[in-house]
């Protein structure tokens, strides 16, 4: 091989290099941006369930005050919260998981306004809280 062709086959090769890196970082730096996007959005549906969660419990608790005779009852699905509450603000979320705990919730909703709709019995719903 002649001097001028390894010369140009080494540009061309230092060329293709030097593609490769620039493209490597964009990758990368549209990766971290993404990823953030994923984590922030993450953190804030742990945070809007936690809150629900809590909720949740405090609706429980006033159950279990005004109708003391089934307070068993109401202590049992309000440590269903809790417990569940715990689980969430000890876990890493990914989108999966985070499904799944809403699914949990609402099936604490529905229990909730369940027992409401016992406790009540026949008090018009104007007095009930069905956000839960």
């Amino acid at each position: 091989m002649s001097g001028a062709t390894k010369d140009t086959i080494q540009k061309i090769l230092l060329i293709a290099l030097s593609a490769m890196t620039v493209s490597m970082v964009c990758i990368s730096v549209f990766n971290y941006k993404d990823n953030k996007k994923k984590d922030k959005y993450l953190d804030n549906e742990k945070s809007l369930v936690q809150e629900e969660l809590k909720e949740i419990i405090k609706n429980y608790a006033h159950l279990a005050k005004d109708y003391k005779s089934h307070a068993k009852e109401v202590n049992k699905e309000k440590q269903k919260a809790e417990k569940l509450l715990d689980n969430l603000e000890h876990t890493v979320l990914d989108y999966e998981s985070i499904l799944e705990y809403r699914r949990k919730m609402l099936e604490l909703r529905k229990s909730n306004l369940s027992l409401q709709r016992k406790l009540y019995n026949g008090i018009s719903i104007g007095t009930m809280n069905p956000s839960y």
